[in-house]
């Protein structure tokens, strides 16, 4: 009896082995990076899908009016941006000191065609992907000499979780002037960020064409909306002190550059005559008040309502990746405690300057951008932390994983898919493909994309005094707003001006 136990003991202990040293050979850093490449991509096509029944609303039309004019009345593109120009000029005096957005919210791609607006969740996607990959790239492998394998699949990972988790995904990927307004210029201070420490690692002389490009972007990043352009100039600000504090600075004045042009823009933001107009009719806080219920915000918001299963995993996802990344780098990652700190003071101020005008962070795509911005830090955060702790125990890790980390690994993702299914079947709008899935498979975002389509249709017939029916349905996905029965609505007096009627509303409901 003793011997058959120990031969089947000795039996499936070389199963264990088998199957162990067939995960070893599959599960590799290259083949981890093109699996999860190849879900987050895949994850964005019912979102892109759904895309194709999105038509604007609200501040497309008023906004983006004085395009659409230009390009109706001469059908010329440049004639269409200058006026777009002229408009951003003009809400910089009158009503908004961010230039930038003014200018890309004054040039919606419904201003050239309804179809166009498809164009909007493509131009999202695409500006927060690539400018979060090329951030982290850049700080992965080019500053920690990072495997670039296993840096891509924490980054598809932190990605996945951003788009797929957001909060005021409507406003973050699909209505235009929200979503340029922040997620947009978001991805252009990420951008930013890393031709930066590009330009800090350099050593050629092919860093001329970068450091141009990087001062126009920084000036532009500096027009951007508020909540952006002040954790930018905090970043910054915190980043020379540094380096003056250590006598560094030489070795980087080639930066003082793009970093004065990024403050030359940021104080035509502060200070423009548009601010002081709007703030004549806001009721924000003080400023102190301000910073102090940003701290608490970014504890109620981000560890309380936004903390859930997925970011856990993500983290414990992170842990083994970023412990590998960790290897090759001479950086010692001192005071993990005021780097953690430092990270939370970065969220909670991307709140401040809404509490300062408004008095609350109620509008869907300031919470869009506070969620982006805490996951990328969060990322950030687990990096430092676990190099620090990996600089304390000083491991050999090796190229590959080792087993314990594949079934970590291997853990983390299918406990996430299990999760995903569980979540899914009594929330369907849990996660952004699975609300665009739902909101396509039962025909609410096509009745809804047909309704609207029926409408520009009789926008553009001829008549001037419209009445349409209502919306059949308002996907979660694609719905931000719409007009209403009373024809002197902002909405749907803009809706007039865009098209030139004297009137639309919408039909009463029997």
């Amino acid at each position: 009896m003793k011997g058959d136990f120990v031969q089947v003991i000795s039996v499936k202990s070389r199963k264990i082995e088998k199957i162990n040293g067939k995960l070893a050979k599959w599960v590799t850093p290259k083949n981890l990076s093109v699996f999860l490449t190849g879900i987050y991509v895949i994850s964005l096509i019912p979102l892109l899908w759904i895309g194709w029944y999105n038509y604007p609303s609200a501040d497309d039309y008023t906004i983006g009016n004085n395009c659409r004019q230009a390009w109706v009345s001469s059908h010329n593109i440049f004639s269409a941006i200058w006026a777009g120009v002229l408009r951003g000029i003009e809400d910089w005096i009158t009503w908004m000191g961010y230039f930038t957005s003014n200018f890309l919210m004054a040039v919606p791609p419904s201003s050239f065609g309804e179809r166009f607006y498809v164009l909007t969740v493509f131009i999202m996607l695409a500006m927060l992907s690539l400018s979060t990959a090329y951030l982290l790239r850049t700080i992965f492998v080019r500053v920690f000499k990072a495997d670039r394998y296993i840096s891509r699949c924490a980054v598809m990972a932190m990605l996945f979780v951003t788009v797929q988790c957001m909060v005021g995904r409507v406003e973050a990927f699909y209505w235009y002037c929200g979503a340029v307004n922040y997620m947009f210029v978001h991805g252009m201070s990420l951008f930013f960020y890393g031709l930066l420490i590009s330009i800090a690692c350099d050593r050629e002389k092919s860093r001329k064409l970068k450091l141009v490009m990087v001062s126009l972007l920084g000036f532009l990043t500096g027009g951007g909306n508020q909540l952006t352009a002040l954790n930018v100039a905090i970043v910054l600000s915190v980043a020379a002190g540094f380096l003056f504090y250590h006598k560094k600075w030489k070795e980087y004045r080639t930066l003082l550059l793009p970093v004065a042009a990024f403050f030359l823009g940021f104080v035509l933001n502060v200070a423009a005559p548009g601010n002081w107009v709007r703030a004549e009719g806001a009721s924000g806080m003080n400023p102190v008040k301000a910073v102090l219920v940003s701290f608490y915000y970014c504890l109620d918001y981000c560890l309380g309502q936004w903390f859930g299963w997925p970011i856990i995993l993500l983290v414990v996802l992170l842990v083994p990746l970023c412990w590998h990344m960790a290897e090759k780098t001479e950086f010692t990652f001192p005071c993990p405690l005021i780097a953690v700190l430092f990270g939370y003071c970065l969220v909670s101020a991307m709140m401040t300057p809404s509490l300062f005008a408004v008095g609350n962070i109620g509008a869907a795509r300031l919470q869009a951008l506070t969620f982006t911005m805490f996951i990328l830090v969060l990322t950030l955060c687990v990096g430092y932390v676990t190099g620090w702790v990996r600089k304390r125990v000083e491991k050999r890790a090796g190229a590959d994983f080792s087993l314990n980390e594949i079934w970590c690994l291997l853990g983390c993702i299918l406990f996430f898919g299990l999760a995903a299914v569980i979540t899914i079947i009594p929330d369907p709008h849990y996660f952004v493909f699975s609300s665009a899935l739902t909101d396509l498979s039962n025909g609410s975002a096509k009745a809804y994309g047909d309704a609207l389509h029926e409408r520009m249709e009789i926008y553009n017939s001829g008549e001037k005094n419209i009445t349409v029916s209502p919306l059949p349905s308002q996907p979660k996905l694609l719905y931000f707003s719409g007009i209403k029965e009373d024809p002197e609505d902002w909405e749907n007096r803009g809706v007039s001006r865009f098209y030139g009627l004297e009137s639309v509303k919408v039909a009463a409901e029997k």
